[in-house]
């Protein structure tokens, strides 16, 4: 029959890295042990390296020309056969023989296959590579290939370096102290005349991802089993290799199925048509035990030059496979356990079907025989495996929410946000764990479908398309007063409690007799009764939450305090209006202050916390001021009078009076502080790779930017309230995050939080980085994940070269080897005690003789047992193609355009490495800084004149680029609300107003709420200088003169700090234009 080309024998890892096509499990041979057993010890060179393909079977020679014998008559040259090669387009390798190339020096132990023709004994155990190191002295290394499968807790047969006069002399000790080596007379390998015939430099691993594609047609892959089985295993094996077939067959989520084809005479690893597992090594391909060491059993494929995708990859079609058990195993116990023969058939029909090693080491195919009396069993990772290279049809999982409630639907694997993606595809099998999350002012109803019930959580396991229903229900928002009791009598500061339900994003508004009186986050609320008369009163509660749904409660207390006299170092007296008055619209109050010093008395009237009034008088009384009441709400207020006299001294009193203006709403409340909110990680949590960061504002004027810093270094700032911290790039310690939120008006508020990062150290081996450069460089061992200790060897393969290549390693950042070919693979060894332990990096650069470059790596993992060294300055890369220029541009605003409101500020760049970052300032002061090219630019905040708009743009490789442009800001001047103020103190000004306009010496008024003790600073600046303390236990009205014509006409900041006998500040900040 016709048969399709052959090509190399290759598996896939269940991490996708290309691998070999077999895996051959070994008991390592004891050096005295190979020592007898050989035919032959000699060193030599290769000479010749020639691949033939004769009758099925492809097999490769390798001639030495002898430099010394150790054992065995003196030949001038020796040629030795090893299994599998290249001809043409067909190719085969078996995982365990050695690697060999033209030019190199070994150290081989030669035995005898069954017609006398010389072979390596025992795979690759019986091959050296002879080098020399720094010192100029020969050693010799054995290298120990990745396929190989060790039995759990055998010994791993010596890889580092041994100087070669030493094992010289250990050879010869034990030449004397054994008999001559077993077999036949040893004769040179000759190839048929009729045998194809290919020259080569080298003979080593050529490894590409291979499966099957009769499971994708539904056909199983037929296997055949030779009628001879094993005699030492119980019942001969067969029942042992028809449970490993099992085991592979019929997984769920998988195509993938073995048939039983019965028995045949095929045997061994041969190119014939027929796929079979033989024993007692029916071709003697294996050396035989020397005390129950040497090889068990290998087993492999052939592949075709068809290719297929599946998952994303690429892979060749497998079209025969093979396994061998050896012979010679009689007495060891290694067959004669049933659970022993099976648990191998297992492991090595794995590697027929295309899997190879994974890094679990509970796993069948795990590289180490596990001989525990798993038998035909397979575990997680080699379901994985399966699962991915022979994939079933996915079944479908749709989720509908129902019900006047809202809310989410996630699951776990991923896949299913629901919300935005509602339906996904599983593999059949795969247990779908669904999480019903309901949102603010909702509930969870309960699921529908798939036998789900009223839990948040539901586990499905998938078989065919299945539809599942989320019921949400909303909830009532409800607030209540928790304190003080209903009808109480109170008197002093007495605390108003609420306690809300329902909803979540609370927003509290507390009146008193319809006035509002507060209004913010807190749910507690100090109320001064002792400016209000002694009655009964009204509370009135509304909360509104996230959802802007509101609720309200009220109750009637009754306020009963006795006379409260005048505050401050000036008393106060008030003789018009009279307690209880009822005034309305335009009323006058008379005043007059007592101790009193100096020609100018400034007075200030407040009505239910609003300034109506102000002046400014030579005298002590009586001050006749009139003030507007149409501010306040109806009912009960009181009218406050504050005063400061030409010395500083400073007092205030009140009257309680009766608003009746037929006003039925309140004015508005004054603005919510902002405030700045970590909700997630917790304070003092410990925290570890990947660590979401969710932050929150509130009060002020929305929308909020959000700026997170890291101990004192940004980490990111823009809209987003979520951040994904990679602590990975953090040390081990205490670590500080600090968020600023600012808001629409340019107000901020800050928060900070503790946080522990304490990652593992020793992390899993990361994913080999792709290799860069005009070269392809490749680095075939050691593979990924790889522990190695003291001098270990590397093999590199350089692609594209021209003349000779010289590969440089370096591992942790430092240098550790270098070497020249002008052909590969380069093996070379490296020092791995100059990195430190742990997950270290092993990148091979490699340059050819026109200056062609690339770059590879390869994460491994150091076991030296000691710290790191101090690290050296990276080497420094080829040079890379010079980018274009970097420039930086503005889109819009147009060049000298005119603006108001809010405008939209479009920037670009080009040139230069994307990713940008852009950075825009305005006359110098920064405004925002981040990936996104355009600003939503509030001019409000800025003066009405010419304005200088500058843009720093920052390309990936670090190099920066820069514009201006100039815009002129006109808008409508209109009184502008009061920022919201800052900190655990809530601090107003109120006068002058927020954007207003001031001359000369103007007296700031200042308020504080929520102060402690009786020591309270008042300190006003103007863009950041103070101009002016004053101490007091008032909390206010406070004043401070500012006398403007010792700064600069134009809009400032004008800012407003307090901080109380305890320690707890606030501040507020508003903008006001200077005119001289």
């Amino acid at each position: 029959m016709h048969r399709a080309p052959l090509a190399v024998l290759v598996l896939l890892a269940v991490v996708l890295a290309s691998a070999p096509a077999t895996a051959t499990v070994v008991i390592p041979v004891a050096e005295a042990d190979l020592v007898a057993q050989s035919a032959a010890v000699l060193v030599g060179r290769v000479a010749a390296i020639a691949s033939h393909a004769d009758r099925g079977r492809i097999y490769t020679d390798v001639t030495v020309d002898v430099d010394e014998m150790l054992k065995g008559d003196s030949v001038p040259t020796l040629t030795v056969r090893v299994l599998g090669g290249r001809v043409g387009n067909h190719a085969a390798w078996v995982e365990g023989s050695p690697e060999f190339r033209r030019g190199e020096r070994v150290l081989l132990f030669v035995s005898a296959y069954r017609d006398g023709t010389a072979r390596v004994a025992h795979f690759y155990q019986g091959k050296f590579s002879i080098i020399r190191d720094a010192g100029g002295e020969d050693v010799a290394v054995r290298e120990t290939p990745a396929g190989v499968h060790l039995p759990s807790g055998a010994a791993v047969p010596a890889t580092a370096p041994r100087h070669l006069r030493h094992l010289r002399d250990a050879i010869r000790a034990h030449v004397s102290a054994s008999p001559a080596a077993r077999g036949g007379a040893l004769t040179s390998a000759r190839a048929p005349a009729t045998a194809g015939t290919e020259a080569a430099d080298t003979f080593a691993l050529l490894g590409l991802p291979s499966r099957w594609f009769e499971p994708d047609a539904g056909q199983p892959v037929r296997i055949l089993i030779n009628g001879r089985g094993e005699p030492l295993a119980p019942g001969s094996g067969f029942a042992q290799v028809r449970d490993a077939m099992a085991a592979w067959s019929g997984v769920a989520g998988s195509s993938f199925r073995y048939e039983d084809a019965g028995t045949t005479t095929a045997g061994g690893f041969r190119s014939d048509g027929v796929s079979a597992v033989a024993f007692r090594d029916p071709l003697g391909d294996i050396d035989p035990p020397v005390n129950c060491t040497g090889t068990l059993a290998y087993g492999g494929y052939f592949r075709s030059d068809e290719t297929r995708v599946v998952n994303g990859r690429s892979f060749y079609r497998i079209i025969e496979g093979d396994v061998v058990f050896a012979d010679g195993w009689d007495g060891c116990g290694f067959y004669e356990r049933y659970a022993n023969l099976a648990e191998v058939a297992t492991h090595e029909l794995g590697h027929v079907l295309g899997l190879d090693h994974p890094t679990d080491t509970d796993a069948t195919m795990y590289a180490y025989a596990h001989f525990d009396g798993r038998g035909a069993s397979i575990h997680a990772s080699d379901l994985a495996g399966l699962r991915y290279l022979y994939p079933a049809a996915a079944a479908a999982l749709t989720v509908t929410r129902a019900g006047a409630g809202g809310g989410t639907v996630t699951s776990a694997p991923a896949g299913i946000a629901c919300g935005a993606d509602c339906t996904e595809r599983y593999a059949p099998g795969t247990v779908v764990t669904l999480t019903a999350a309901p949102a603010a002012g909702s509930t969870f109803g309960g699921w529908s479908g798939a036998g789900c019930g009223t839990t948040n959580t539901c586990a499905i396991t998938l078989g065919a398309a299945t539809s599942v229903t989320a019921m949400f229900n909303t909830s009532a928002l409800a607030v209540r007063f928790a304190a003080p009791a209903p009808n109480a009598t109170v008197s002093g500061t007495t605390t108003v409690t609420l306690n809300a339900t329902g909803g979540s994003g609370y927003t509290y508004r507390l009146a008193i007799d319809g006035a509002i009186v507060y209004s913010g986050t807190a749910a507690t609320y100090a109320w001064t009764t002792s400016g209000i008369a002694n009655a009964a009163h009204t509370l009135t509660a509304t909360v509104t939450d996230g959802l802007g749904r509101t609720a309200s409660a009220s109750q009637s207390v009754t306020v009963q305090n006795g006379s409260t006299p005048p505050t401050g170092s000036l008393q106060i007296s008030i003789t018009q209006p009279k307690p209880g008055t009822t005034v309305k619209g335009s009323a006058w109050a008379v005043i007059w202050l007592t101790g009193a010093t100096g020609a100018s008395n400034n007075v200030t009237l407040t009505l239910g916390g609003r300034t109506v009034g102000t002046t400014t008088s030579a005298t002590a009384g009586p001050i006749s001021l009139a003030y507007d009441t149409t501010p306040a709400a109806d009912g009960a207020q009181t009218l406050t009078v504050s005063a400061r006299d030409a010395g500083g001294k400073t007092g205030s009193g009140g009257v309680s009076v009766t608003v009746a203006n037929g006003t039925t709403t309140a004015p508005p409340p004054a603005p919510t502080p902002l405030s700045a909110a970590f909700t997630m990680p917790a304070a003092g949590a410990i925290v570890s790779g990947s660590t979401t960061v969710t932050m929150s504002a509130v009060g002020g004027s929305a929308p909020y930017t959000y700026t997170l810093a890291l101990d004192g270094t940004a980490l990111v700032s823009g809209a987003s309230a979520t951040y994904a911290w990679n602590t990975a790039t953090t040390s081990n310690a205490s670590h500080r995050l600090t968020l600023t939120a600012r808001d629409a008006t340019g107000a901020t508020a800050t928060a900070t939080r503790t946080v522990t990062v304490a990652n593992t150290v020793t992390a899993p081996p990361a994913p080999t980085p792709v290799p860069t450069g005009t070269l392809g460089v490749a680095v075939t061992q050691p593979t990924a994940g790889t522990t190695v200790r003291g001098t270990a060897w590397a093999v590199v393969w350089v692609n594209g070269a021209q003349g000779s290549r010289t590969v440089t390693l370096a591992l942790g950042g430092r240098t550790v080897g270098s070497a020249s070919s002008t052909s590969g693979p380069i093996s070379l060894p490296y020092n791995t005690a100059l990195s430190g332990d742990g997950a270290q990096m092993l990148t091979a650069s490699a340059r050819d003789a026109s200056g062609n470059s690339g770059v590879s790596s390869v994460s491994l993992n150091v076991a030296n047992g000691a710290t790191a060294p101090t690290p050296l300055p990276a080497p420094t890369p080829p040079p890379a193609p010079t980018p274009a220029a970097l420039i930086a541009a503005f889109a819009t605003p147009a060049a000298g355009a005119t603006v108001s409101g809010t405008t939209t500020v479009t920037m670009s760049a080009t040139g230069g490495t994307a990713p940008y970052m852009y950075t825009l300032a305005l006359d110098g002061a920064p405004l925002v800084s981040g990936a996104a090219a355009s600003y939503a630019w509030n001019t409000t905040a800025a003066s009405n004149a010419a304005h200088t708009l500058s843009l720093t743009v920052r390309d990936a490789a670090g190099v920066s680029s820069t514009a201006t442009r100039t815009v002129t800001v006109a808008n409508t001047v209109t009184s502008s609300p009061s920022p919201s103020p800052t900190g655990t103190l809530r601090v107003f000004v109120t006068q002058p107003q927020n954007g207003g306009t001031v001359t000369g010496t103007v007296w700031p008024t200042l308020w504080v709420e929520g102060q402690s003790g009786t020591s309270n600073t008042f300190t006003i600046s103007v863009n950041g200088q103070v101009l002016g303390s004053q101490v007091t236990s008032s909390r206010g009205p406070v004043s401070i003169p500012w006398i403007t014509t010792g700064t600069a006409n134009g809009a400032v900041s004008l800012s407003a700090t307090v901080r109380d006998a305890t320690g707890n500040t606030g501040s507020t900040t508003i903008s006001v234009s200077i005119r001289n």
